[in-house]
């Protein structure tokens, strides 16, 4: 009975600690080191992440379909460089614009800075970890052939009800995961990483993708 109760895998204590640790992590970097640059600072970085994220979300297949298809090595990873290449690409160059544009640091009033410093920094914090939250989708962690489709996350329904809305074209309408199989196909990408690990010569072949799979996506 008493083993029943206590019955706790390696795996699953391991995941616990990962989906409370990233979170704390990112909140606990942000209030650490970006308290000090001031709320003005932090709405512009604000400002970058957001932009940057959609910029990601928007161009992130055609890049990892240019990846796959050229260099059939990546093609399980693919998808994961395409969307964080883009988000810190944009995030860097953002950032350096908006050194040289903003030069005069805004100061506000002690309780006004305090305050609103705190309130932009957890916007940040939500940017940050809801991007994560949806690239992790695209992950080049393997799954079980067994696991079915999990229901969308919060930030897969944001972009495809912000993509359909005020994102949306002037005379086109590029809905994000217009047909909602978004988590579906990247489920069945990492199962068939996860085979070819299991039936590969090897965990560094099983990893690496071959030329017929990119042939496929083409």
């Amino acid at each position: 009975m008493f083993g029943s109760l206590f019955c706790v895998s390696v795996p699953m204590v391991m995941w616990h600690i990962y989906g409370w640790a990233v979170p704390v992590v990112i909140l606990a970097v942000l209030y650490g080191f970006r308290w000090k640059a001031g709320m003005w600072s932090n709405c512009l970085s604000l400002g970058a992440v957001l932009f940057s994220a959609l910029v990601a979300v928007g161009w992130w297949e055609n890049l990892a379909y240019l990846i796959g298809t050229n260099v059939p090595l990546l093609l399980f990873f693919a998808d994961c460089i395409a969307v964080w290449g883009l988000f810190l690409v944009t995030f860097g160059l953002l950032d350096l614009a908006m050194r040289f544009l903003s030069t005069i640091k805004v100061k506000y009033a002690d309780m006004v800075e305090n305050v609103g410093n705190g309130i932009v920094l957890f916007l940040l914090f939500l940017a940050l970890y809801g991007f994560f939250r949806f690239a992790e989708e695209l992950g080049p962690v393997g799954e079980h052939a067994n696991v079915s489709v999990q229901a969308d996350t919060v930030p897969i329904q944001m972009l495809r009800i912000l993509s359909a809305g005020n994102l949306a074209g002037f005379t086109h309408v590029n809905q994000f995961d217009g047909d909602g199989k978004f988590r579906e196909l990247q489920l069945k990408r990492r199962q068939a990483l996860m085979l070819n690990v299991m039936t590969g010569e090897g965990v560094i072949a099983g990893l690496q993708g071959k030329d017929e799979m990119a042939e496929k996506i083409k």
